[in-house]
C-alpha cells in the first residue's frame, strides 16, 4: 500500500499489570481493559501457533511419505510434494512476519537486511501453493477425462515435464508475486526511534492495481481452473460409475471366468473413481473457502481504502484472514489421511520402518554394552 500501517497500541506482558484499589476508578478501568486485551491477544496468538505447529508437522510428514515412495512416485505426488513445501514456507516464514507486523507495526525488530531481502519472499509460497493445487487438478483432468493412464516416473519424459512445470510454477510465482514488492519495499528509521518496514507504493493507484492483479492470479484464475477441471472430472467419473454399474448388473448370473475377471476389473475401476472424487472434493472446497476471506479483504481495501483506518481492521479482520490462510496450509495432510488409503498405508509403513530401526539400534546398543563389559 502507499501508506504505512495504522498505528496500534502494543500492550505489554499481562503479568506486569496489577489492579490497585487505591487508584482512581477511571485508571483502574483502563488497566483492567488492558489486562483483558492482553489475555485475548495471548489466546489469539496461541491459536495461531497451534495451527502452525499442526500444519508444520503434517506437511513434514507428507514430504517424508512422498519422498519415500521412490520410483512409485507419480507426477501428482511430485506436485503434492511441492505443495507441502509451499505450505511449510507459509507457516514457517509468512506467519512469523505477519505476526511481527501485526504486533509491532511501527517497530520492526529484524533489521534492514531482513526487511529489504526477506520481507517479499512469503508471496512466493502463496503463489506456488495455490498453483500446485491447480496443477494437481489439471493432472486429474488429464488422467480421468482424457482417459490417460496415471503418469509415473517409469516414463522419463513425463517425469521431466512435471519437474519443468513445477520449476515454472515457482519461477512464475517469484516474478509475479514477489518481484514487484522488491521494487517498492522500504526500511525507514524515523526520528522518534521507530523502525518501519513495508511496501511504499508511488501512488495509491499503483497499490490498487497490484492488489487486483494479485487477487486475480492468486485466487480467481486458479479457482476457475480448479473448478472447471473438478466439474469435468466429476462428470466423467459419474458417467463412468453409472456405466460400470450397469455393466456389472448385466453380467450378474454369468459364471464365465473371463466374465468374472472383467467384472472384477470394472469393480476395481469403480472404486478408483470413488476414491478420486473423495480426494478432489475436499481439496477444492478447502482451497475456495479458506482463501475467500483474504480475497474479499483485498478487494474491499481497493474499493474502500478507508477500511484500513478502522479499529476493527487490524484487531479482527486481519486476524481472521491470517487464521484462514494458515488453515489452508495446514488442512491438506488431514484430507490426505482421511481420503487416501495410499497415504495412510505409507504412514503405517513409515511407522513400521521406524520401529524396526529402533529395535536394531537397541540390539546394537545392547551388544556394544556387552562387549564393553566383557560379558
Amino acid at each position: 500500500m502507499s501508506r504505512h500501517c495504522p498505528n496500534t497500541t502494543v500492550i505489554g506482558n499481562v503479568t506486569s499489570l496489577h489492579l490497585n484499589s487505591s487508584l482512581p476508578v477511571n485508571e483502574t478501568m483502563v488497566m483492567a481493559g488492558k489486562m483483558e486485551s492482553s489475555l485475548v491477544d495471548i489466546l489469539k496468538l496461541g491459536l495461531e501457533v497451534l495451527i502452525a505447529m499442526f500444519g508444520v508437522a503434517g506437511n513434514v510428514l507428507v514430504a517424508i511419505v512422498i519422498s519415500g515412495l521412490g520410483k512409485r512416485k507419480s507426477t501428482t505426488d511430485l506436485f503434492l510434494l511441492n505443495l507441502a513445501v509451499a505450505d511449510l514456507g507459509i507457516l514457517l516464514l509468512s506467519f512469523p512476519l505477519i505476526t511481527i507486523r501485526e504486533k509491532a507495526p511501527r517497530n520492526w525488530p529484524l533489521g534492514e537486511f531482513v526487511c529489504l531481502y526477506l520481507y517479499p519472499v512469503p508471496d512466493v509460497f502463496h503463489g506456488a501453493s495455490v498453483w500446485c493445487i491447480a496443477m494437481v487438478a489439471v493432472l486429474r483432468y488429464y488422467e480421468v477425462v482424457l482417459l490417460r493412464k496415471p503418469i509415473t516416473n517409469k516414463n522419463n519424459t513425463p517425469k521431466k515435464a512435471a519437474k519443468f512445470v513445477a520449476v515454472c510454477v515457482w519461477l512464475t510465482s517469484f516474478l509475479l508475486f514477489c518481484l514487484p514488492l522488491y521494487l517498492v519495499v522500504e526500511y525507514k528509521e524515523e526520528t522518534a526511534g521507530e523502525k518501519w518496514c513495508g511496501p511504499a507504493w508511488p501512488s495509491w493507484m499503483a497499490a490498487q492495481v497490484y492488489t487486483v492483479f494479485l487477487t486475480i492470479l492468486s485466487y480467481i484464475l486458479p479457482l476457475i481452473v480448479i473448478s472447471w477441471t473438478f466439474v469435468a472430472v466429476s462428470r466423467t467419473l459419474n458417467h463412468s460409475s453409472r456405466f460400470l454399474k450397469d455393466m456389472k448388473r448385466d453380467q450378474d448370473g454369468v459364471e464365465s471366468n473371463e466374465q468374472n475377471s472383467l467384472s472384477k476389473l470394472k469393480t476395481g475401476r469403480l472404486r478408483q473413481n470413488k476414491r478420486a472424487k473423495r480426494i478432489l472434493t475436499p481439496v477444492v472446497l478447502v482451497c475456495a473457502i479458506t482463501l475467500l476471506p483474504l480475497t474479499i479483504l483485498r478487494l474491499t481495501v481497493v474499493v474502500w481504502p478507508a477500511v484500513a483506518d478502522q479499529e476493527y481492521y487490524e484487531k479482527y479482520l486481519l486476524y481472521i484472514v491470517t487464521v484462514f490462510v494458515m488453515l489452508n496450509s495446514s488442512v491438506n495432510p488431514v484430507i490426505y489421511s482421511i481420503a487416501s488409503k495410499k497415504f495412510r498405508r505409507s504412514v503405517s509403513n513409515l511407522r513400521c520402518a521406524e520401529g524396526r530401526r529402533e529395535r536394531y539400534f537397541q540390539r546394537f546398543s545392547n551388544l556394544r554394552q556387552q562387549v564393553l563389559l566383557g560379558t
